[in-house]
């Protein structure tokens, strides 16, 4: 049970990230021809690529490997879904396919960095809270 919540937890968390992304791009581009059906497979492949994150709680692969890995999955999944949702999407076109590749890239290292940023601030202030704690175990024992 503890294993559907995590993996829940994550599918959430993508969706989340999803949804900040279709608001965000929403103010740039008209993005009223896309139907409900369009959002909701939208919503579903973000929660995908949250479920992708389950590779960062491996520890046999370096950080580095399990960002390539994750990226590269999370390409696949963003590709399929422009050419579910625009079947006249023309991903191999070199020019497509070059713009598509570096807005993915710009987008999925702002993603991460912001995550990263998020994962460093919390350890931090758990490393702060714990040096306390050992501080005034000592004073209470000296």
């Amino acid at each position: 049970m503890n294993l559907f919540w995590n993996l829940f937890k994550r599918f959430f968390m993508g969706m989340l990230y999803g949804s900040f992304l279709y608001v965000v791009t929403g103010l740039y581009f008209n993005s009223s021809s896309y139907n409900i059906s369009d959002r909701l497979i939208f919503l579903f492949a973000s929660g995908l690529i949250g479920l992708l994150s389950v590779i960062f709680k491996s520890e046999r692969i370096g950080i580095v490997w399990e960002f390539v890995i994750h990226g590269a999955l999370s390409y696949m999944i963003v590709v399929a879904l422009n050419l579910v949702i625009t079947p006249y999407f023309d991903f191999w076109n070199p020019n497509i396919f070059t713009t598509f590749t570096v807005e993915f890239i710009v987008i999925y290292v702002i993603i991460c960095s912001s995550s990263i940023a998020m994962f460093h601030r919390s350890t931090r202030e758990i490393n702060d809270e714990i040096t306390k704690r050992k501080q005034k175990m000592n004073q209470k024992n000296n």
